[in-house]
């Protein structure tokens, strides 16, 4: 069984001075996610794809049916392209935001670890 001291003081525990390199006593804070910005990267990316698959789909569609009234078929073609116009632009919006959330997210991660571990920020 331990022994307790009731009232009288606690003679203090001797420490070994510490490396300067050494690792800190305390838990790692936690971390941001770069979860967010990488999902929007993928989602960016692939609705990039997605607005150019719908581009293709009329050109597509008029070489199958073997040509004919190109006239008529500017009519239909021209949905096509608004609607590829603006998935495209949205698209390009999401992974232009998910780059730039996951690099600050990546250097908020970084001062943070630097922090925590006491080493010197550079820049």
């Amino acid at each position: 069984m331990a022994q307790q001291n009731f009232g009288m003081p606690q003679q203090p525990v001797p420490q070994q001075p510490m490396s300067p390199h050494a690792a800190p006593q305390y838990p790692m804070p936690r971390l941001p996610s770069v979860v967010p910005g990488i999902l929007l990267i993928v989602a960016g990316a692939l609705g990039v794809l997605l607005a150019i698959g719908i581009i293709m789909i009329p050109g597509v569609l008029f070489l199958f049916g073997g040509g004919g009234n190109v006239d008529a078929f500017s009519d239909f073609a021209s949905g096509f392209v608004i609607t590829a116009v603006i998935v495209g632009v949205v698209s390009l919006a999401a992974l232009v935001t998910g780059i730039v959330l996951a690099v600050r997210t990546a250097k908020k991660r970084r001062r943070i670890r630097h922090a925590a571990m006491g080493w010197p920020m550079y820049r």
